[in-house]
């Protein structure tokens, strides 16, 4: 139990010194509001999505990922506002952030092409005592809770059609507060008609901060009559996928996503686990025919 407590809390430490913690998602493909403010009104209706991922289960203090997003067309069709809660927890830290976002699009060849911005505040904190140390309370870790506030903001392009998309992000422009490593993330994905009833969106994510390794991720989801689709995908060096997207009804999708770690991790984690739930309401802007991205 300790090695693995110091393990998650080596992971974490370093994550603080060498730049801000940014979570990995199985599902991006489905929910891309977490990774581009340009995705904004891109489902032609109001979108609330909720998703929880639980990263590393076995590890204590392994990484606890919630969020919440909304975003929405308005009358004016180019127009699309939205807003993004997430919530990071991880080892000894807490991270959350909360953004408005603004996006404009307009239409490009057979698709859209969009442009988004946001703004808001990311909040840490750490409870430095929480560490069992050596020393009998050591005062370098004596700090019960130490916080920072500090203005974020981003941007991103994304263009998108019934049968393809292609996204480019930097959603952590300005935040160097913390640190001066920023992100940028470049995504795509695509649609096959094998049949009526079958369909594949092949799609893939790369994603690079600053002085760290670069993260790609290849994936293919396999539709069947628009019921359900399942999902395998490979996370380069690092993890292999599984997922799953089910249509309840019209208006809502459940999603489930499961990561095993192909390196040195597997030896002290059963995996990570990943929740995803999507509402689109009938708004007056009515949605359009069915939809895989």
């Amino acid at each position: 139990m300790k090695k693995r407590y110091f393990i998650i809390f080596a992971f974490c430490f370093c994550l603080r010194m060498l730049g801000q913690h940014n979570s990995d998602y199985m599902q991006y493909m489905f929910n891309g509001l977490l990774i581009n403010p340009a995705y904004a009104g891109s489902r032609d209706a109001l979108d609330i999505t909720g998703l929880y991922r639980n990263q590393w289960m076995g590890i204590v203090g392994s990484p606890v990922m919630a969020s919440l997003g909304a975003h929405t067309p308005l009358k004016n069709k180019h127009v699309s506002v939205g807003a993004l809660l997430v919530n990071d927890k991880f080892g000894i830290f807490n991270h959350t952030r909360a953004n408005l976002i603004y996006a404009y699009r307009f239409k490009l060849l057979e698709g859209n092409l969009s442009f988004g911005v946001q703004g808001g505040v990311d909040y840490y904190t750490s409870n430095w005592s929480k560490i069992n140390t050596i020393q009998k309370d050591d005062p370098n870790f004596s700090v019960v809770n130490d916080t920072k506030v500090v203005p974020d903001a981003g941007f991103g392009t994304y263009y998108y059609s019934k049968v393809f998309y292609l996204g480019f992000s930097a959603p952590n422009l300005f935040n160097e507060t913390i640190s001066k490593y920023r992100t940028l993330i470049a995504n795509t994905g695509f649609l096959l008609n094998v049949s009526d009833n079958v369909k594949i969106k092949p799609a893939a994510i790369v994603k690079y901060i600053y002085n760290s390794p670069v993260s790609a991720n290849v994936s293919s989801t396999f539709y069947w009559k628009d019921f359900v689709g399942l999902g395998v995908g490979y996370t380069i060096n690092s993890a292999a996928i599984a997922f799953v997207d089910v249509k309840v009804n019209e208006q809502l999708r459940f999603g489930y996503g499961y990561e095993y770690a192909l390196n040195k991790l597997q030896t002290y984690t059963s995996g990570s686990h990943e929740i995803m739930l999507r509402y689109l309401f009938k708004y007056k802007i009515n949605p359009v025919s069915t939809r895989y991205f």
